[in-house]
């Protein structure tokens, strides 16, 4: 399993529009494309190891159970498996009612 503290936002570009599995704590799996990887170097604390990013999933919404968030492990056929991370269901307009799109970040 990769270790959290070393990840990049280039470790996953490399994946963008690749499918992830998201597999919870409880054994729901949700498969998920990768849509976007975005760095935040001004929200970046001095000092940190890592310019802080967050991932951006996307699937169709039908089968995914409603949740305000939850402990998942990411696995990717080349990555492998990354986790515990927090994932939090969020809404965007653009994506639209028929699309269920999931927000990791990394601080």
């Amino acid at each position: 399993m990769t270790e959290l503290r070393t990840l990049s936002s280039a470790d996953f570009t490399p994946h963008l529009n690749s499918v992830f599995t998201l597999v919870s704590e409880e054994g729901l799996e949700i498969a998920a494309t990768l849509v976007v990887s975005t760095e935040y170097p001004r929200n970046t604390m001095r000092g940190a190891a890592r310019t802080a990013f967050d991932l951006i999933l996307e699937c169709p919404v039908d089968g995914v159970p409603h949740f305000n968030g939850a402990s998942f492990t990411i696995t990717h056929p080349v990555m492998g498996s990354v986790g515990p991370l927090y994932v939090e269901r969020v809404a965007s307009a653009a994506s639209g009612p028929d699309v269920a799109r999931f927000q990791i970040i990394f601080n």
